[in-house]
Order: structure tokens, then sequence, then C-alpha cells
């Protein structure tokens, strides 16, 4: 860590610059940690997952309620998940309706914003927005994945950089999506690889020595406190869970439960999706962080999905909605699916991960053709006794349809309250 005197340095920020990349239980218990909202509840972990160009336009659909809820063939893959699922039918970005190319419909998706036509320049993510503002209860501010890079250049003269990202740090700079799945499990559990794998504690004292110097004085006098507790510290690293306040929460994980990913892309696409997902729940489960989005592919993808059957790119496919695009996306839905397997079998107390997160699934048009008028939207999980399943939701006729309304209940479940975000100062109705 590049420490300078006179800096602000906390506990927490200096684990971090010092080579410690995990969010082990014990930091829990150290003052300046942030617990858990409730103190012995799991928090509410927010994700967002994301494929673009829409679904096919006759087979996306929802109906009825609880047992009796019928879904579409595109949403067959959850099918066994439908008491968890609210489908929501009409909502919209206005500002995503100022013009019909791709990346016009996809750079506002989660931020509702105006955006340019002539330069990058759109509006902060809703993610993000929760990353800066109640990001430091976890090691890690927020996870953005993806498993499609950047598509660059220009469309008529639009940016197409707005196809390629759903999460914006700024008005004018996405987020870094991680695409790459050794360096995104780097980034959860290593911050330096050349650190090796020496406990957590050993990394501390080493690096402490030489950074205390490059203190100032009142962060010395504050850091020395510091040093003089790190014995009481593997004290109870070493008690963890035998100790430890039966009330209280902690991650289901203290570590790791699989090995670092090889280097590279997988080749083969159910692979690669499978481990992103796999990564994702593991940030979750560790308490590594607690929002996170996962863009699957891009507005615009050129993959072809030999894998379901497709013969023709994904964009190409969106356009002319042949039969073969609803395995493909059936192929989407399943992703899904195996999030809700995945985190249905971590317990966390009488709940499950699951319980205790809100999904949202989105595509930043209803079909390739550019109808971008209504979204198809599904929520997923428990968000944390918040959410109840099994429900088809119709706002299309609605006063209120903008996204940004469903954002500010996203945001109220993962622990951020606000009166507006974007284009909202309302919450949608029935939610």
């Amino acid at each position: 860590m590049n420490a300078k005197p006179g800096s602000n340095i906390t506990r927490r920020t200096m684990l971090r610059g010092l080579g410690v990349s995990m969010a082990l239980p014990w930091l829990e218990s150290l003052p300046s940690a942030v617990a858990a909202p409730s103190g012995s509840r799991p928090p509410t972990r927010t994700l967002v997952t994301f494929t673009g160009m829409g679904f096919h336009s006759q087979h996306w659909w929802a109906k009825g309620e609880g047992a009796r809820m019928e879904l579409g063939p595109c949403l067959k893959p959850l099918e066994p998940w439908k008491d968890r699922l609210v489908f929501l039918r009409g909502l919209w970005n206005e500002q995503a309706n100022n013009g019909v190319i791709h990346c016009m419909q996809t750079g506002n998706m989660l931020s509702g914003a105006v955006m340019s036509k002539t330069e990058v320049r759109t509006g902060v993510s809703f993610d993000q927005l929760m990353a800066q503002r109640i990001g430091d209860r976890t090691r890690i501010p927020s996870l953005v994945l993806g498993c499609e890079g950047p598509i660059p250049g220009l469309q008529d003269g639009h940016p197409l950089l707005y196809s390629s990202h759903i999460s914006w740090s700024t008005a004018v700079s996405p987020t870094w999506t991680e695409t790459r799945p050794a360096l995104a499990f780097d980034q959860l559990f290593r911050t330096d690889r050349n650190r090796g794998d020496r406990r957590v504690v050993d990394a501390v004292l080493e690096d402490a020595k030489s950074l205390r110097r490059r203190l100032s004085v009142s962060d010395q006098q504050r850091f020395e406190e510091y040093l003089g507790s790190v014995h009481e510290i593997e004290g109870r690293i070493k008690r963890a869970g035998k100790e430890r306040d039966p009330g209280a929460w902690k991650p289901t994980l203290a570590s790791p439960d699989r090995p670092r990913p090889a280097d590279g892309i997988p080749a083969e696409i159910p692979e690669y999706w499978k481990l992103m997902n796999d990564i994702m729940v593991l940030a979750f489960r560790t308490d590594t962080t607690r929002i996170a989005t996962l863009k699957y592919c891009n507005d615009g993808s050129a993959e072809t999905h030999t894998h379901c059957g497709a013969r023709d790119q994904h964009h190409q496919m969106a356009h002319t909605q042949p039969k073969e695009l609803v395995p493909l996306n059936q192929f989407f839905m399943s992703q899904l699916a195996y999030l809700c397997e995945r985190m249905s079998e971590v317990k966390e107390g009488d709940r499950t991960l699951l319980d205790n997160t809100a999904i949202m699934h989105c595509s930043s048009m209803l079909h390739g053709n550019h109808d971008s008028n209504q979204l198809p939207i599904i929520l997923l999980g428990g968000a944390g006794g918040k959410l109840r399943g099994g429900r088809a939701l119709d706002y299309l006729n609605s006063p209120n349809r903008r996204m940004c309304s469903l954002f500010l209940h996203l945001m109220d479940w993962g622990g951020l309250e606000l009166d507006r975000f974007g284009d909202s100062n309302e919450r949608l109705t029935g939610i």
C-alpha cells in the first residue's frame, strides 16, 4: 500500500492494502468492521444478471399465481423455481426509446439516465451507487463479471461501448467488467498473487513493519494500537466458530471451497458461464461482496451458440426469431435455475442464500427487433424475506412503470433507502 503521511487510513483499508484478500469471519469482530444490518441475521445480497437482445416474442410470458402459475416456453427451465419467481411485464426506461440502435437501448439499463448519442455519457447505475454508499460493509464493494468482452467503435455515430456495459461507476466510465474466471477468483481472494498461501495475519504482521514508517503521526498511533491487538486477533481466528456469539451471523465459508480456475477462458460457453456463476456464488458465500452484476452476453452479441443447436449468430437470430431461438433463450434461463439451485443449497440459519438474495434478470429490449417499450424482467429469490414469489405482475398500463422504481425496491432490500433514483421518486405498487 502506498500510504502518504496525512492520509486517512482505516483499519479496513489497511487490511485491503496489506495483501489481505478475504473477508474472514474474525474481521467482523474488529471494532472498525461493519456488521450485518441486523447484527444476527444474514445480509441481503443484490444480484443483477443480463442477456442481450431480449427473447422470442411469442414465448416470453407468465400468468397465474402460486402453484397454478404457468410459464412460457422461454422460462421453462425455471419451472422448479416458479414459487421464487416474480414475472414483471411492462417496465421500461423511457430514455432508451430515443434511438433504435442496440447500444442506445442498453447504456442506461441500470440507471434510466439520458444517453449522449455523440459521446460516451450516461448515468451511474444503481448497483454502483449501492457500492459507493454501502459497499464498505464488505472487502469488495461490488463484483462486476461478464462472459463477453466489450464491443469497440461506433455504429451510425453512436458509441457501441453502451452495448457492452450495464454497470457504470460514473456517467462517463463503465465499471471494469472481469471476463476471465481466474482473475475474477483472484479479485475475491488475492490482492497479490506473489504472496502465496500464507495466513492472513502473517501477511499483516510482515507488511505492517514496512508500512508504519509511511504513516502520518496520528495514523501511526492508531496503527500501534492495532499491532498490539494482533496476537489477540490470532486467538480469535483459532476460536472462530467455537466461542463466537451463537446469535451472530458469519459467512458459510471462511475460504474458497474450490481451487483457483485455470488461466484463460473456457472454450465451451456452457462451461464458461457455469464457472462465472460459481465464482459469483462463492463471493456471496464468503461475504466478500453483497452487490454483484453478471452480464452473460452483450447486446448485439455475435456469439454462435452451437451447443443449443444454433446455426446463426445470436444477433441474427434475435432479429429473425427462428424456432431455434427458444432453446437459446432456455439456455439463458437455465443459468438462473442453476443459481437458484446452488444458492438454495447454502444454509444460513433458518434460511438459505437464495432466501437472502434478490436476483433481477433483465434485457434491454423485449425482442431483437428493438422493442424496448417494455422490458423482459424477472425477479428471483427472497430478498431477506421481503420478496414473495409465484406471481406475474403487469405494469404495462400503469401510470408508473419506470425501471428506476424497481431499482428503489432493490436498493431498499440491499440496505440503501433513497427518496429517488434516476427518473423515479416512487416505488412500484404490488411488489
